[in-house]
């Protein structure tokens, strides 16, 4: 078993689901060390040797043992007062040494005589000695002995400087060493003769030479047709149908229709609430006819985000123009896009119901076409634009939430700033509840700012001082003293519990993956005598409002994706909110009656958070939205950032280009390259959209679609409670494959298996024997079906069913399970863990048998969800991009990543000559397959590229078979 192995990073792993790995359940010492690793840390055995050289108090290997009589006892009185407690000083050092926790059995003492005391002590690490005193007691001769075993052991470098004992791992140096050496040779390649001697006959028979090669330049001509490119008809934004203006006579014709049905509305309106903006609707909306844009900042609870769409229609209809007045309402999340939707349904009553509508994504019900209102997520009006790039046949866009500043968000600014060129009639309204809202009007020109005042009912707050002496306790919990001294984040979920037990409970959680079916349970009242208690995410701090919400438990965190540039690793982290975050959630209360808001941080630390928010643009990984960028405006330069809002920073702008060239979308000129414009098609990360394209041409299509599928939605129904049975489950489900990635695979293929064959009860048996959540499985499959269009959009699959069809092409190899892991690791490089044996605490203490992992950026842990969390390191096989490959005597060649030191190889130069070769010849199959449609490859490269599959298929197969990674010690 090799000390040192690889395996690809999930995006979970470091939430961002881990590598895989088989589980085995952690024990009291596991558990322990777990939490000492996240107080203090480790440091992998190299690290700590590379210390230890700049350390000069190390152990002497000169050990020899011997008999060391006193001489005098003048000698031993002196290294008595050296060492005033010889006997515990050489318990300690036994004890820590050996790890033992009976250091008496190796210092034994022996003392006769009346008068006078003769003690021998027989010490028998670091090897057998003995010292001899003498003293008027046994005590006095006893401590005399051991001072002298003190004093050899100090003179061995075994006790330090201050005559204290060293730390475990200076008294295992020696064996350190010996793990640091092997942990700095590179693994071992070893192919069996039979697999290079097929390479070898493939490669003679398909010569590769650099003819196919070609630079990185923008495909020309009509190779691929980059999305909203086509010649096809322009998309309605409204219905998704293809666009085709009204006519007049039915222009006229629906909105007499419209006037009609706003005449007989019912009660429903009548009886709907007078809202603060209500009094303002005439300045609302004659801004908004006089001005292409329009700013509204309205206070919390002042309405803006049901009433000012229906005032935009009502206006429209009542001057018999209502078949003109489209509009898209934006939402920063899928559950505010849905709940407002049926909430401004509800109020326009049944006549009305259906010229409202939305759309997420999977899920959509669209309203019908002339004077229509659509609510939807950014991301699906981004999508939008790319078959309808000026929008036509929408009146108004508004954007609700603007405040937030996602990426999404102020991409959609910079495109909508754009689109005002090509469709000058359209109107762009922006709404806001707190933020810098004069930053959006300079940005538009000097757009005009309309404030909107809200009407709260009193809401008291109660600080952590306040809480505390409302329940009994009297000082700050030890968390909150020492991260309030430490400016760092900690949540005092204890404290949260007693709050919520204090104020009175019927739970309900809200966050963005609840399916749509259980969101009415939120906003509905509880029965009499039951006082119903929300559990949220920071998604109910704007995008949703629940009327009878009276207390607000405010933690003053939340989790806020960060970016570190020079590592390129994102990672989620517990934050301080923004003063305006805190005004948010406090509005979250007093919305029909008085309310309470309990804030778990004292008044101090609101006075130093920050006014607003940091936008997400910059502090988030931008690859996304280069390939956004690069569709909408190809011609632009994205390091410039001609196009973006002034809030983008030069460092910013450099990022967005730098990141983009790693995952292989822009060339060096900044255009799009084949791969990109293939990626463009794949909507998700395209880190996980570069897996499937390679998937698809390495034939294993259906495992990755369902592994980028769940890597978006958790098939298992997890919990708190449950955690333990659902990573038993994956663990099984894995099998030997070692792989969270697989384990996914193989849930939902059983899933598929089991709908397909079975009856009703075999499914909720399957769900419940594998802890499954079916809502969860119909969101993958629906994303499944999704990404199945998407790449045949690509061209990369004749019809979509093929994705998904065990007998096309695409999924030939789909049962290579280190292939489809080899394929995964190419798409999220240059993500690596490098797994290495042995590990060192700051307390001092080497474990040998333990394991650290280690990123470009340092060591890192796994989050707990990985099925091989505590796993033992074990041999694995990967393909990997950007080999070079320095020769040494010619006897023996050494395998380095250009950009990478976690992967360093070595085997005979033969087979390091032919596995270059043939990853040459992989490189021509996948440029061949990038610049031309699979289906339309001629047969005889067909054949080729089926052949080469076989044989790489063949190398990859088998835990640690034919292509084997290894450590030696005669290597």
């Amino acid at each position: 078993m090799p000390p040192t192995s690889w395996r690809q990073l999930n995006p979970e792993s470091i939430r961002p689901g881990g590598p895989a790995g088989l589980s085995r359940t952690l024990g009291r010492e596991e558990e322990e060390d777990e939490e000492e690793e996240l107080e203090e840390g480790t440091i992998d055995v190299t690290e700590f040797l590379s210390m230890t050289q700049q350390d000069s108090h190390t152990p002497l290997r000169d050990s020899r043992g011997g008999s060391f009589e006193m001489t005098d006892d003048d000698s031993a009185i002196r290294a008595l007062t050296q060492f005033p407690l010889p006997k515990n000083l050489l318990a300690k050092v036994i004890q820590i040494a050996t790890s033992s926790s009976t250091a008496k059995n190796l210092m034994q003492f022996h003392t006769v005589g009346t008068k006078t005391k003769l003690s021998t002590l027989t010490l028998l690490w670091p090897c057998p000695m003995t010292f001899v005193a003498k003293g008027r007691r046994k005590a006095e001769a006893e401590n005399k002995a051991a001072a002298l075993a003190c004093k050899k052991l100090k003179s061995l470098g075994l006790v330090d400087r201050n005559n204290e004992p060293l730390t475990h791992a200076m008294y295992n140096l020696a064996s350190l060493r010996e793990l640091g050496e092997t942990q700095r040779r590179p693994c071992t390649i070893q192919v069996p003769e039979p697999i290079l001697r097929k390479i070898e006959t493939f490669l003679n028979h398909y010569p590769v030479d650099n003819s196919w090669i070609s630079p990185e330049l923008r495909l020309q001509g009509d190779d691929i047709l980059p999305l909203g490119k086509d010649s096809g008809p322009l998309s309605d934004p409204i219905t998704g149908k293809p666009y085709v203006p009204l006519s007049e006579a039915e222009e006229l014709r629906l909105s007499q229709n419209l006037l009609e049905l706003w005449r007989r509305r019912g009660p429903v309106w009548q009886e709907a609430p007078q809202l603060p903006v209500d009094p303002h609707r005439d300045t609302i909306l004659n801004a908004i006819e006089q001005h292409p844009v329009v700013v509204i900042a309205g206070d919390t609870g002042c309405g803006k985000t049901t009433r000012i769409p229906q005032l935009l229609l009502e206006r429209y209809v009542t001057e018999g123009r209502g078949a003109r007045c489209n509009v898209i309402i934006t939402q920063p999340r899928r559950i505010s896009a849905v709940s407002v939707a049926q909430r401004v349904s509800h109020e326009l009553g049944p006549s009305l119901r259906r010229n409202v509508g939305f759309q997420v994504r999977l899920e959509s019900k669209p309203p019908a076409r002339g004077g229509a209102l659509l609510f939807c997520t950014v991301g699906i009006l981004l999508r939008k634009l790319q078959s309808n790039p000026s929008l036509e046949g929408v009146s108004h866009v508004i954007v609700d939430e603007v405040h937030e500043r996602d990426v999404n968000t102020d991409f959609l600014l910079i495109l909508l700033k754009g689109l005002q060129r090509l469709n000058p009639a359209l109107r762009l309204v922006l709404m806001s509840a707190t933020g810098d809202n004069e930053r959006f009007s300079r940005y538009f020109g000097g757009c005009p700012v309309i404030k909107v005042p809200g009407f709260m009912y009193p809401v008291k707050e109660h600080y952590l001082e306040d809480i505390l002496a409302k329940l009994g306790k009297h000082q700050y919990p030890h968390r909150h003293r020492h991260h309030e001294s430490e400016d760092e984040c900690a949540l005092d979920l204890d404290l949260v519990t007693d709050l919520v037990l204090h104020i009175d409970a019927r739970g309900e959680p809200v966050h963005s993956n609840i399916p749509m079916m259980d969101q009415k349970a939120i906003f509905q009242q509880p029965p009499v005598g039951v006082r119903k208690i929300v559990l949220a995410t920071n998604i109910a701090e704007t995008s949703i409002t629940i009327n009878d919400i009276v207390h607000v438990v405010d933690s003053g965190l939340h989790k806020e994706e960060r970016y570190d540039l020079k590592t390129k690793v994102s990672c989620l982290e517990t934050v301080w909110v923004s003063r305006a975050n805190v005004i948010q959630r406090r509005g979250r209360a007093g919305r029909c009656q008085s309310g309470f808001a309990y804030h778990l941080f004292p008044r101090s630390r609101l006075e130093k958070m920050v006014p607003f928010q940091v936008p997400e643009i910059l502090r988030t990984p931008l690859e996304n939205l280069v390939l956004q960028a690069k569709i909408h405006m190809p011609e632009k330069t994205v390091r410039r950032g001609s196009s973006s809002p002034r809030l983008w920073t030069v460092q910013t702008s450099k990022q967005v280009g730098l990141t983009a060239e790693l995952a292989g979308v822009l060339d060096q000129r900044e255009y799009l390259t084949t791969l990109g414009q293939r990626l463009a098609h794949i909507s998700t990360d395209p880190r996980l959209a570069k897996a499937i394209v390679l998937a698809a041409i390495f034939r294993c299509l259906h495992p990755l679609l369902v592994v980028v599928s769940c890597l978006t939605r958790d098939p298992f129904s997890s919990s708190l409670q449950n955690r333990a049975e659902v990573d038993k489950v994956k663990a099984l489900l894995s099998h030997d494959s070692g792989s969270d990635h697989l384990a996914f695979v193989r849930a939902v293929s059983g899933w598929e298996e089991v709908l397909r064959w079975q009856d009703r009860s075999s499914r909720e048996n399957y769900l419940e024997e594998n802890l499954l959540y079916a809502p969860s499985l119909r969101f993958i499959h629906g994303l499944i079906k999704q990404f199945s269009e998407n790449i045949y959009e690509a061209f990369l699959v004749g019809k979509p069913s093929d994705c998904t069809l065990a007998s096309a092409q695409c999924n030939e190899y789909s049962e290579e399970e280190e292939l489809v892991k080899g394929v995964l690791m190419a798409g999220l490089y240059p993500n690596l863990i490098q797994v290495r044996q042995g590990k060192v605490t700051r307390q001092g203490k080497f474990k040998p048998n333990s394991v650290t992992y280690r990123t470009k950026s340092g060591n890192i842990l796994l989050h707990k969800s990985t099925i091989n969390r505590w796993d033992t390191v074990r041999c694995t096989h990967w393909l990997s991009p950007g080999l070079s490959l320095p020769l040494d005597d010619g006897r023996r060649a050494t395998i380095s990543l250009s950009d990478s030191d976690l992967l360093r190889l070595e085997g005979d130069s033969r087979t390091v000559r032919l596995l270059r070769e043939l990853r040459r010849a992989l490189g021509r199959m996948v440029e061949r397959s990038l610049r031309s449609e699979l289906a339309t490859l001629p047969p005889c490269v067909q054949q080729e590229h089926g052949q080469l599959l076989a044989l790489l298929a063949e190398l990859l197969r088998g835990p640690c078979g034919s292509f084997d990674v290894r450590k030696t010690a005669d290597d």
